[in-house]
């Protein structure tokens, strides 16, 4: 079997539950799936030029510790990426399912994305909340909620060496494939700043201390070769 077709088929639910990618995703610009059908999300979003319009949304979910989320719009176009950039910058650092929001929404052919929140109402948003996420790709619907995923037990971790696969500092992750020919790790912006480590980039040489989890393994920390 050819090497880093893993995702073309049937598989346990592994990182892509909570991301945008799938666990051996290609790289973010060589247009991965997007929730939406089509491409993946743009590395920025384009400028706010000061006549887009406000749009009503709904909360459908957004996890702090993955850094992004989704909203429903009202305008009937469907769902947009909500990443927690745009949620610290209306002064928050979660949103909870259900909450109304006034935004700004940029569009492309790769989805559509929140650029802005103007307005927040976090009246009754547990009374309103929509149906948790499915365990794909997309914004959600339908189903039970997924039990919350247990912190990884340090004790457990071992180190392993490779090479950064890639690693996209707006989507908040990414992933190393790994020297001991096993599966890629999957690598948390939030581990970075903890392990001295500035930013990440493509073929740099590392070394992880890495835990096996119920959805594939994880680096705790990571070092540069």
């Amino acid at each position: 079997m050819s090497k880093g077709r893993d995702f073309r088929g049937p598989r346990k639910r592994g990182f892509d539950d909570d991301g945008p990618f799938g666990y051996d995703a290609p790289r973010p610009g060589r247009a991965p799936r997007s929730p939406f059908g089509g491409g993946g999300f743009p590395d920025s979003a384009p400028p706010i030029m000061g006549n887009e319009p406000a749009v009503d949304a709904i909360v459908k979910w957004f996890k702090p510790d993955k850094g992004f989320g989704f909203v429903e719009l009202a305008n009937g176009t469907g769902d947009a990426f909500l990443h927690i950039g745009a949620v610290q910058a209306a002064g928050y650092e979660s949103l909870p399912p259900g909450a109304k929001l006034q935004v700004v929404v940029t569009s492309s052919v790769k989805g559509q994305q929140v650029q802005r929140i103007l307005d927040v109402d976090l009246a009754g948003a547990a009374e309103r909340a929509p149906p948790p996420p499915r365990g794909d790709f997309g914004g959600g619907g339908g189903g039970g909620p997924r039990p919350r995923r247990q912190a990884p037990d340090p004790s457990t971790a071992v180190p392993v060496s490779g090479k950064v696969k890639w690693f996209d500092e707006t989507k908040g992750f990414g992933f190393v494939q790994s020297n001991d020919g096993g599966k890629d790790v999957f690598v948390h912006i939030s581990i970075l700043g903890p392990s001295g480590v500035q930013r990440l980039l493509e073929g740099q040489p590392v070394t992880m201390q890495v835990v096996d989890t119920a959805k594939g393994r994880e680096a705790l920390s990571i070092t540069l070769d």
